[in-house]
């Protein structure tokens, strides 16, 4: 995983990288999945994360052990397939 330009993408409630803080990780499968800092972090930021975190590296991103991550994971899909022309 491209940590370099990971550790750019700072957890907007703490300002702090995604990486320094261990929210990021790169699955087996090539995935990267996010996990949000807390169940409670406001749907926005969640996904604005997500949408940073595909936008910076040109990867799928899945949301993982949040209460809308099967929703928000369907829009990140969408814009990942948007931006790499590849479907699943």
């Amino acid at each position: 995983m491209g940590e370099a330009g990971l550790s750019e993408v700072v957890e907007p409630e703490t300002g702090v990288s995604v990486v320094e803080l261990g929210l990021v990780r790169e699955g087996e499968d090539g995935i990267i999945y996010y996990r949000p800092i807390s169940p409670y972090t406001p749907p926005i930021l969640v996904i604005a994360l997500g949408v940073e975190l595909v936008i910076r590296t040109g990867r799928r991103v899945k949301v993982e052990d949040y209460y809308l991550e099967e929703e928000i994971n369907m829009r990140l899909d969408m814009l990942y397939e948007s931006i790499s022309g590849q479907t699943t």
